[in-house]
């Protein structure tokens, strides 16, 4: 009976290597878990999931991380509160580079390679040309975050893989250059083919990557204010010809579930911590003005008002202060004697945007202020209120009480105070979305007015830091490249401006 089976089974083995016209050993050196065709569109997603980050709110690679919120002093730290004061110099964007950027690489690759391109379209991700030029987008937007906070950075060489493990790093003006040709080249090379698979920012709408590709450079362009201002608003100009944002539904949103696995990062730091209050600057700008923000952007007290936590209170100060803390049974807040973050911002699903109309219509505003576009300071009143109106409607705030802020003599546009209201009230639209740009504008400009120097601050000079200091990695494993970088930009220190911050 042995040897009869032992025959069937010789049989059956023989009829399925025939079948399958392949030696038994073909995939014996194929690793299930690494795919031949790559999932272009699984791809892209796990790009923006990556910048959108889950968990305690402190992952540093989120473009909504704690860190740049309290750079740009939206909250204040409770308990542990060092990186509201500037201990923490070092801060590694190698999570960049190994996450998204490598992704979006591979999608650009993997549509341009002539043995792949095929594969791409026929596996349903979208057209080559449509998901090469999303993923360009997401790239630049990923590096104009990286360079905004690091200054000169890997670029050029950056992403090769084994070829180069020790990228050089490029001048930040050259990554705006190419920055520019990136977005200017991505936006127009949509095409009318399969639309995108896997795009959970902006559910495969050409249209709405377009007009976030353009208001980038809208932004970039800014960012160029004082130290070049010609190529500024000659970058300005073809942007706003090429089309920015034109409502709130072009928002750059990130929307978070209501799991565990993809929640809001307050909400899960608030589920056991409590590390974020909404800073007193914050409170006491709405304040001044009756903002109808203020019951959006933060809880009130147990005595029903509202009140910030002032920015990097530290030591036995701490203690003249209750922090509430969330119910987990009903998700609901037990109030303290000081506001946390609004339910509108904090709660499991609640979204975060990355780049607003509003925001875009405040660069607007100050590009006719400055005569980069037509129309001076009247065009530029006009913008502003627009861009605050988008703001209050993206919060649920009704239109009579948007035509009654507008009233407000704090909130009336001066020309003579121009900047310093559009920057602002910028600030206060990009409430918890992206800190990062917010803190870049306050360099750029010196708005709003901030607490600076932070009196209980660990750096040397107790001042907002101008840059972020590179990762110890790079000092180590890629010494000849960084020892020329800080020749050429400056000490790699906490103080040191970026090229464009002047």
């Amino acid at each position: 009976m042995k040897k009869y089976l032992n025959k069937v089974l010789l049989v059956f083995v023989a009829v399925g290597v025939m079948a399958s016209c392949k030696k038994i050993t073909d995939d014996i050196n194929i690793s299930p878990n690494q795919p031949v065709n790559l999932s272009t569109g699984y791809a892209l997603t796990s790009a923006i999931q990556y910048l959108g980050g889950t968990g305690g709110g402190n992952n540093t690679t989120n473009i909504n991380s704690a860190a740049g919120e309290l750079y740009s002093q939206y909250l204040a730290e409770t308990f542990y509160n060092n990186e509201s004061r500037f201990a923490l110099a070092q801060y590694d964007y190698q999570g960049y580079y190994t996450g998204p950027l490598t992704d979006l690489q591979q999608i650009i690759n993997f549509n341009t390679d002539e043995a792949t391109k095929n594969k791409a379209t026929t596996l349903a991700f979208g057209s080559n040309a449509n998901q090469i030029a999303s993923a360009r987008i997401l790239k630049a937007f990923i590096f104009l975050t990286i360079t905004d906070r690091w200054g000169d950075i890997p670029y050029s060489e950056a992403l090769k893989g084994n070829k180069n493990l020790n990228a050089k790093f490029d001048a930040q003006k050259d990554i705006y250059t190419d920055l520019f040709k990136e977005l200017t080249e991505a936006q127009a090379q949509f095409d009318g083919g399969a639309s995108l698979s896997g795009d959970i920012l902006f559910g495969g709408d050409n249209t709405k990557w377009i007009h976030w590709a353009n208001s980038l450079r809208a932004i970039m362009a800014l960012r160029l204010s004082k130290v070049d201002p010609t190529t500024g608003s000659a970058e300005f100009k073809k942007a706003v010809a090429a089309g920015l944002m034109t409502s709130n539904e072009d928002n750059a949103t990130y929307s978070y579930l209501g799991e565990q696995n993809n929640e809001n990062p307050f909400f899960g730091n608030y589920r056991s911590r409590y590390d974020y209050a909404v800073s007193g600057i914050v409170v006491d700008k709405l304040q001044a003005n009756d903002d109808p923000r203020l019951p959006v952007y933060a809880q009130p007290t147990s005595t029903g008002t509202y009140a910030g936590l002032p920015y990097a209170t530290a030591g036995t100060d701490l203690g003249k202060y209750k922090i509430g803390n969330r119910n987990v049974g009903d998700g609901t807040f037990r109030p303290g004697n000081i506001s946390q973050i609004g339910i509108a911002y904090s709660n499991q699903s609640s979204p975060t945007t990355w780049t607003s109309y509003a925001q875009v219509l405040f660069a607007q505003a100050e590009a006719a202020h400055l005569g980069w576009i037509p129309g001076g300071d009247a065009t530029a009143a006009t913008l502003y209120n627009q861009g605050i109106t988008a703001s209050l409607t993206q919060n649920g705030v009704e239109a009579g009480d948007v035509a009654a802020y507008l009233a407000k003599p704090g909130v009336v546009f001066n020309a003579t105070t121009a900047v310093a209201q559009i920057i602002t009230q910028k600030w206060l639209a990009n409430y918890l979305g992206n800190g990062w740009e917010s803190w870049a504008e306050y360099r750029r400009t010196g708005f709003p007015v901030l607490l600076d120097p932070v009196p209980t601050a660990l750096n040397a000079d107790k001042h907002i830091p101008r840059r972020q200091q590179y990762p110890q990695t790079e000092s180590q494993l890629n010494q000849k490249n960084y020892q020329e970088v800080i020749a050429r930009q400056g000490p790699d220190a906490l103080s040191t401006h970026v090229w464009w911050d002047k």
